[in-house]
């Protein structure tokens, strides 16, 4: 794919929260140029998004125009550890790729409302430090482009089986992979670095969105108009008006709206797209984090 051509950048700020509507799922979409991305409310009209919303957004070509290429970056994990153990869970019957992974976990959260996926935590709680529990063979794993991002500085990730505060990201990244399972399915779409990019269609990538706003020229949560037109201005994007009025709330919006801004700028440099690191056995098991090098 010539990256040069692609159309439409779009940022999604993810929640892997339990419940039907997520007040931490923010959508955002910008066209090529320079033109300043806009967010993006539910199409059914609620006040706030669901997963399951989001997940038929993206497969019915999310109101773009056709022959839209557009390049969608979820602030979530597409896979788990694997690399450090030859395992996603040391002595689970699971499989030995993120593609295969992707039903398992699906099957093992039949029936959980709206992509959550704790009842695959449920079975696998040994592994996992959750609010008033540690299981017995929980360790702070990584995949190889989380270490990866914090030796480079793009910014400090926290271990999917880590459960507790703010930061644990273990069931927003399960809720995803069960999103991707259902996406996988779709021609339209693609799921990088598991597949080549698309050639038409959507291609699904993994972000970070704090590098995005590091690249940006900021550090922590942006606050305030003026700190998020700093950041959109330091990624070559025009500054918005106004903080969006989202059920979202302004620090998830201006996640998306920076993801966006952020695809746009370096999605046309090849380094993104190799990073050393990211070997055949890694590209298969634990995928990357688009934007980390």
């Amino acid at each position: 794919m010539s990256v040069t051509e692609l159309t439409h950048f779009v940022g999604i700020d993810w929640s892997g929260a339990k419940g039907s509507r997520h007040a931490g799922l923010a959508v955002a979409v910008c066209g090529a140029g320079v033109g300043a991305p806009t967010v993006v409310e539910p199409p059914s009209g609620g006040r706030a998004w669901s997963r399951s919303e989001c997940a038929d957004w993206i497969a019915a070509g999310m109101g773009l125009p056709k022959r839209s290429r557009a390049l969608v970056g979820i602030d979530s994990a597409f896979s788990m550890p694997f690399v450090d153990k030859g395992s996603y869970v040391p002595d689970a019957k699971l499989p030995n790729n993120a593609r295969a992974l992707w039903p398992v976990l699906e099957a093992a959260c039949d029936g959980a409302a709206d992509l959550y996926g704790g009842p695959f935590v449920e079975a696998h709680s040994d592994f996992y430090l959750k609010t008033g529990a540690k299981g017995p063979q929980f360790e702070r794993r990584m995949r190889v482009c989380e270490q990866r991002a914090i030796d480079s500085g793009a910014g400090p990730c926290e271990s999917v089986f880590h459960l507790i505060g703010p930061s644990q990201v273990g069931l927003s990244g399960l809720s995803t992979m069960r999103m991707l399972n259902q996406l996988a399915g779709e021609p339209h779409v693609s799921v990088w670095p598991y597949d080549p990019p698309a050639t038409a269609g959507t291609t699904l990538v993994e972000i970070y969105a704090a590098a995005f706003a590091k690249l940006g020229g900021h550090r922590g949560k942006m606050r305030g108009l003026e700190a998020l037109n700093a950041v959109l201005t330091s990624l070559q994007s025009d500054r918005i008006a106004h903080m969006p009025a989202t059920a979202a709330g302004g620090e998830h919006a201006a996640d998306a709206l920076v993801t966006a801004a952020g695809l746009r700028m370096i999605s046309s440099e090849r380094k993104y797209w190799h990073p050393p690191a990211l070997s055949t056995m890694v590209r298969h098991t634990e995928g990357w984090i688009f934007g980390v090098i």
